[in-house]
């Protein structure tokens, strides 16, 4: 049985409504807020330590790529009229697939920039458990604002690219009637297709095979390192408190870094299972099977957006403190604000 069989082009419409009108935006609606509060949070608390410079990019990078893949013009052409294309007039289909590319970018480059991020989370905290005492020069404020821009910058410039990839055509839709926009490989990609083909496989390599394995055999060198220094610091209670801030710091980003590494391998399956799975960037013709399983994917991707929140209240108490002081009056919040400092 094939996969058409399995779904046919209603129940594939239908599906698709589902996950993308319903369960896709409930969970990015809650991502971009939490997210939000995270920048809030974290800036209060300071950009002067790296760690939390890291933690804003990463939220900033999440809040856009939520945005972008839940966009106006994205959901106009792959679900109304339950068929694909833009169902209107030449100037707005044009208007309609410019934004659909600026939202491109948005998604596919900001939630690259997250995926990559993580690597930097991790050597961040490789090189504090590992070189306490040589962290703060080797780890400066400057140099993670260059590595987070020069990631960005690559990305961005890397997928703003790859809108030449695509152009608008119009064609007859005999079903309705009508002139249908739909959107096509361009004549630039066809010309540079064994380019394309070399720069999408390190697309690949770079956002979801190379870094979650590095992050993953991170955390868990790190993870080991821990639980060595624990049982050393219990015959030494003398620097126990500080030791304990540094575990807790650790532990809420290797969370982070967890969670992100299960992310990589649902994003991985179209490597290992392309007859069902696949990257809408780089297909042409997918199947029912594989447009429904790649919005399952993407909702894995959504949900590693949206939960960090979750991560740094639940793990961190100094995050938890001031997220509860946002609600409370002012004077409550100063002298959250002052034990706060007070703990550090």
């Amino acid at each position: 049985m094939t996969d058409q069989q399995i779904l046919s082009d209603d129940q594939t419409m239908s599906i698709l409504e589902v996950l993308m009108l319903g369960v896709t935006p409930a969970i990015s609606v809650f991502g971009v807020i939490g997210n939000i509060f995270s920048v809030i949070i974290l800036v209060k608390h300071g950009l002067h330590r790296c760690s939390n410079i890291l933690l804003v990019s990463l939220a900033v990078n999440d809040i856009l790529f939520l945005v972008g893949f839940n966009s106006v013009p994205k959901l106009l052409y792959e679900i109304v009229n339950r068929t694909e294309g833009f169902h209107f007039g030449r100037d707005a289909s044009f208007v309609l697939f410019a934004f659909y590319q600026l939202c491109m970018v948005m998604d596919y480059g900001c939630g690259s920039v997250s995926l990559t991020l993580p690597v930097l989370i991790t050597a961040e905290r490789l090189i504090a458990v590992f070189f306490p005492l040589q962290f703060n020069q080797v780890v400066t404020t400057r140099r993670t604002w260059c590595a987070v821009i020069f990631i960005s910058v690559f990305w961005y410039g890397f997928f703003i690219h790859m809108t030449f990839y695509v152009m608008l055509d119009f064609e007859m839709d005999t079903k309705l009637n009508v002139t249908v926009g739909l959107m096509k490989r361009s004549a630039y990609h066809n010309q540079n297709s064994v380019a394309v083909a070399i720069l999408e496989e390190a697309m690949s390599y770079m956002t979801i095979q190379i870094p979650p394995f590095f992050t993953l055999a991170g955390c868990i060198v790190i993870g080991i390192k821990i639980r060595i220094a624990a049982s050393q610091r219990s015959k030494l209670t003398s620097s126990g408190h500080k030791g304990e801030l540094s575990n807790r710091t650790t532990k809420m980003l290797m969370a982070v870094c967890t969670m992100y590494t299960a992310a990589c391998g649902a994003m991985s399956l179209p490597t290992f299972i392309p007859q069902y799975m696949y990257y809408s960037i780089t297909s042409d013709a997918p199947s029912n099977l594989g447009k429904v399983l790649y919005q399952v994917m993407n909702i894995a991707l959504c949900l590693n957006s949206s939960c960090n929140f979750i991560i740094y209240v639940a793990m961190n108490k100094n995050f938890r403190s001031t997220y509860v002081s946002l609600f409370r009056p002012r004077t409550s919040r100063r002298s959250d604000y002052k034990k706060s400092e007070l703990r550090k």
